[in-house]
């Protein structure tokens, strides 16, 4: 059901984005990407008050999912919170927040962060812009098939999507949600599937230019870093398209004809709709294994060009003369030679400088033919680029994962932290930061063990993980590079990695030695015999950056679980006990 469109004041609609009210789902929704001046166009409509479009909302209890609209309440609440100004009278002006109490009171509670000693918007101004009322469809539905389509219709004749956007727009198959959720994965902005409001700016881009203050700033990932795309490329979602170029040819078995009909026709929006087929493929292999086998490639590609290639960006060593120019051709030939050494050979590279001089300028040996749409094209070039790096792996008779290739993984699960702190926890390590006595803390392991149980105990069917060899703070990562004599920790967003190899040093032990001593100290633990048998098997050293953490991965039992006769949950990012009749909340997640 449709209710008649209504006007909203700002007021009203910024009541509902502070209390929680308007969500995001990320199964359909594109990221932020309005410009500052698209933005400020915005304002300035509204303060002259001329009319707007239509927001669309559909209605689920008291809470609203935005389907239409999101850029612009994104850009009406980041003005009204001092993100920006807009020119008004010669002058850039601010919302002057202290005339709006219920701003100001955000403003209180150190949510929001008002300007100072610059110009502002009259009281005047101010009561007209927050009273200004816009125009609001509700759409009353409990069906996510009927919200999906209706983005769908929405969206995909958008004059200002890219093709793939147009692609993506409501598209909810398993090959589209498969791209979405492993593109997220890579560029850093993984999190949970619905979302505040709120929380979209911390998983949308920002570059140097446009300096908006998002969380992912596109010159940092590694498309850009490495110049397989450029930052405009980013924000119209091509990192998307080499997703589903290479999703698509590791599948169906050859290399994909890339051209815009052929992507069309796998979407299911071109005139032969093949979409059927590269679900049943999916299927097939396992929707699991394409993502995984994936992202072990992608991983160690990017443990190769971070750790192994001075410094020198891929672009430059895969087209030196490529000047401002992306090489997304070049950079899928390598992806898929990868591809086909590594899960198809079970090979792994072992001589990386071997495998830096073999591609260097390797775009002109390619078979350049216009745009790269033809399979026989594609595959002589991944031959050409397989003969020139294979003498540099080696057949590998291990099934299991290197400690490299998941680090695709370990950075999705530091960003998806952000929205859903409960399921994740970080810890420094099992020794003090006393710079005077440095010893193993016996209360440390306890928090450990503690926060372990309070994992277990997150409901039925859930997964929760702990990071040991991780700093969520500044501070910490500084007092580890000062204790431990070590200076450029990598980092990553706002985590340090800090890594094990500096404990195991203290202890005078190998790495492998510390790490079979932390597994037997939790073996050895007053934890339930149940839980330690779950996740003894799931301890996992990541190498990152040279870096060594352990990840130990948490699945939820039948029961909520004890530890020394006490009960514990999580709390957001803190273990608390449960006491009382408060424990049966517990019980009834199970």
């Amino acid at each position: 059901m449709i209710e008649s469109p209504r006007g909203m004041t700002i007021m009203e609609a910024y009541d509902l984005y502070r209390n929680n009210k308007l969500y995001i789902n990320r199964r359909y929704q594109r990221k932020l990407v309005w410009s500052q001046q698209e933005k400020k166009d915005l304002i300035e409509s509204i303060i002259l008050q001329y009319p707007i479009p239509l927001v669309l909302l559909a209605s689920q209890t008291d809470k609203y999912e935005i389907i239409d609209g999101m850029q612009r309440l994104n850009s009406i609440f980041g003005f009204l919170e001092n993100h920006f100004p807009v020119h008004i009278d010669g002058k850039d002006k601010y919302f002057h927040i202290p005339d709006y109490p219920f701003a100001q009171s955000q403003v209180n509670k150190n949510i929001v962060v008002p300007k100072v000693d610059v110009d502002f918007l009259s009281q005047e101004e101010v009561s007209t812009f927050i009273q200004y009322p816009f125009p609001v469809t509700i759409f009353k539905t409990g069906s996510t098939e009927e919200i999906n389509e209706t983005f769908r219709r929405i969206n995909s004749t958008g004059r200002k999507l890219s093709p793939q956007e147009v692609r993506q727009a409501g598209n909810v198959s398993k090959f589209s949600l498969l791209v979405r959720e492993i593109a997220s994965e890579i560029r850093g902005d993984a999190s949970k599937e619905i979302l505040l409001l709120q929380e979209m700016p911390e998983i949308s881009i920002d570059s140097k230019l446009s300096k908006h203050q998002y969380g992912i700033n596109a010159e940092d990932t590694f498309w850009c870093k490495q110049g397989v795309l450029n930052v405009s490329d980013l924000k119209e979602s091509e990192d998307e398209q080499v997703i589903a170029d290479i999703i698509l040819s590791c599948t169906l078995g050859t290399p994909f004809p890339a051209s815009r009909v052929a992507f069309d026709n796998y979407y299911g929006s071109g005139n032969n709709d093949k979409s059927t087929d590269v679900d049943i493929k999916i299927n097939t292999f396992g929707e699991k294994n394409v993502r995984e086998e994936l992202l072990i490639v992608f991983s160690e590609i990017v443990n190769m060009v971070d750790f192994h290639f001075d410094g020198e960006k891929l672009k430059s060593i895969l087209n030196p003369n490529a000047g401002g120019n992306p090489v997304k051709e070049a950079f899928y030939t390598l992806y898929m030679a990868f591809y086909e050494l590594m899960i198809k050979e079970n090979k792994t590279p072992f001589d990386y400088k071997s495998i830096k001089s073999s591609i260097k300028n390797m775009h002109t040996k390619l078979v350049r033919s216009r745009n790269y749409t033809t399979s026989a094209d594609r595959r002589n070039n991944i031959n050409i680029c397989k003969g020139l790096i294979q003498d540099s792996f080696k057949t590998t008779g291990t099934t299991f994962r290197s400690t490299t290739s998941y680090i695709i993984d370990f950075q999705a699960y530091l960003m998806k932290s952000k929205t859903e702190a409960a399921i994740y926890d970080f810890k420094q390590g099992f020794y003090t930061l006393n710079p005077t006595k440095r010893e193993f803390d016996e209360s440390s392991l306890n928090k450990i063990l503690c926060n372990i149980s309070a994992l277990a105990n997150l409901g039925k069917d859930k997964t929760g993980y702990l990071f040991i060899g991780i700093t969520d703070k500044e501070a910490d990562t500084l007092q580890v590079e000062k204790i431990d004599g070590l200076s450029k920790l990598p980092r990553y967003h706002d985590f340090g990695v800090v890594g094990l190899e500096r404990e195991a040093k203290i202890k005078g032990v190998t790495l492998d030695e510390y790490i079979s001593y932390i597994t037997s100290r939790i073996s050895t633990s007053n934890l339930e015999d149940s839980l330690k048998t779950r996740i003894t098997k799931d301890i996992t050293p990541i190498t990152y950056h040279g870096q060594t953490i352990l990840m130990i991965k948490v699945t939820t039992g039948a029961e909520p679980v004890y530890f020394n006769d006490k009960l514990y949950q999580r709390d957001g990012a803190n273990c608390v006990e449960v006491i009382g009749s408060k424990q049966k909340e517990i019980f009834k997640l199970f």
